[in-house]
């Protein structure tokens, strides 16, 4: 899909297994930076060096795959007193090749790059939402590739709640496994050694335990407690495709207080009201405001505490899921109609100094007459 206005052309200039615009134009990673151009016709050109060129010729999905140094021999053979051009020079010449004088680049093309072909009359169009339009628009076979990612994240889930489960609560309060204590850090290197294990790269995976847990992106650091909520948010990820899985889970071992009980059970239900309200055609701030809604009447407000810390729910909704962790749409206080085909989390959260934090996080893939919910791990607090 085009935009009024916009040039057939389009160029990007970024490796490919950080640029998700890149993978998903060319399903091809590569950990260093290439071009990639679709010139006037709509035919797509990548030029890769001669390390990875035999391996683009057979995996990427591109009319036409080039070999660098092929491009620079005939730049040399009409300018045979560059010994060492400038590799902008030679794209410059390469995009003469292809007649192109006006192309688009997304919002995060390179400065330097931009500069010296504009100098060379060459205009650069940016674009700067969506570079590929579609690709928010999740097709069959991604939706298949997200729900593997989520179908591991959720083993890797039980992996974490088994050893939470299996805890013996010691006197000190904290909880112990193998008559050890039971950290932060022991139960994120088992759940990071089984994604590992099953071909999926871990990130900064939560398991924030108590008051740790009131800030929604602290990973969390020593002995678990007992009796308070635990925050699990796992999000790999696949080594494979490229996508991305996302779930949280919070559990207690324990006792925890009748406030953290009614705190987690609001989640649940605001989280139940979001999916009632998500369908193609509504807006993801209507959607927001349900569930802020909701909280609020069920005694959980929020704002700054007497120590000016943030309480309640305070970050959106959801966010988009695909090639990227975050990506759009965004359900938050900000006004963004939601589609059939997005694909979305829905992770409601409580988060109080003095009580610690609540975040449950499934993914549902948005439909004109609803939502279906891609994650099937239970929600369960006392375990």
């Amino acid at each position: 899909m085009e935009l009024k206005n916009q040039p057939v052309a389009r160029m990007i200039y970024a490796a490919s297994e950080s640029c998700a615009d890149l993978l998903y134009a060319t399903g091809f990673f590569v950990p260093d930076p290439f071009w990639y151009v679709r010139d006037n016709q709509g035919i797509t050109h990548i030029i890769l060096s001669a390390l990875e060129v035999d391996r683009g010729r057979r995996t990427a999905r591109v009319d036409q795959v080039h070999e660098w140094p092929a491009i620079l021999e005939r730049y040399q053979r009409r300018h045979p007193e560059q010994v060492n051009p400038d590799e902008r020079l030679v794209i410059a010449f390469f995009l003469s090749e292809l007649h192109i004088d006006r192309v688009c680049v997304p919002a995060d093309f390179p400065l330097s790059v931009a500069d010296f072909l504009r100098a060379r009359e060459i205009e650069l169009v940016v674009i700067e939402d969506f570079f590929w339009p579609e690709r928010q628009y999740k097709r069959v076979d991604e939706v298949a590739e997200v729900s593997e990612a989520l179908r591991l994240t959720g083993q890797a889930m039980a992996v974490a709640i088994d050893m939470i489960a299996s805890a013996v609560i010691g006197k000190d309060g904290y909880l112990y496994g193998q008559d050890k204590v039971l950290t932060s850090e022991r139960v994120r290197g088992e759940i990071h050694a089984f994604l590992v294990r099953h071909e999926a790269v871990p990130q900064r995976t939560i398991v924030a335990g108590g008051r740790q847990g009131a800030d929604p992106h602290e990973v969390g650091t020593g002995p678990l407690p007992a009796h308070q909520p635990i925050i699990l948010d796992i999000f790999p990820r696949m080594l494979r495709s490229g996508y991305w899985g996302d779930m949280t889970r919070t559990v207690c071992r324990g006792e925890p207080s009748d406030r953290c009980q009614r705190a987690w059970q609001a989640v649940k239900e605001s989280q139940e009201v979001a999916f009632a309200h998500i369908r193609a055609g509504v807006d993801g701030k209507a959607v927001h405001s349900a569930v802020t809604d909701y909280l609020t009447q069920a005694g959980f407000a929020t704002g700054r505490s007497a120590s000016g810390l943030q309480e309640g729910f305070f970050h959106g909704t959801g966010h988009g899921l695909g090639l990227e962790i975050h990506e759009l749409p965004r359900i938050s206080w900000r006004s963004m109609p939601l589609a059939s085909g997005h694909l979305v989390t829905v992770e409601p959260g409580l988060y109080y100094p003095d009580m610690g934090g609540v975040r449950i996080e499934d993914v549902v893939l948005v439909e004109e007459q609803g939502c279906r919910n891609l994650t099937d791990v239970p929600k369960i607090f006392i375990v």
